[in-house]
């Protein structure tokens, strides 16, 4: 697996519904230990901010979401 199969942890933005990568990228293992509430993101598209919690994560690959 090379840093291009890496997953990308990415967001959809209440705004204009597009999806962002988020500005906290870590493997999918970290990920689930971590709790996470009311996490201020920007949408790279609009350049909006909102907040996000855990189940608004998930991971998208090459391959598609995960």
């Amino acid at each position: 697996m090379g840093a291009a199969d890496k997953p990308v942890l990415t967001l959809v933005c209440p705004y204009c519904g597009k999806a962002f990568a988020s500005a906290m990228q870590i493997d999918p293992a970290a990920f689930e230990s971590m709790r996470i509430e009311n996490m201020l993101e920007h949408c790279s598209a609009c350049l909006r901010a909102s907040r996000f919690n855990k189940d608004d994560y998930f991971f998208v690959t090459d391959d598609g979401q995960t």
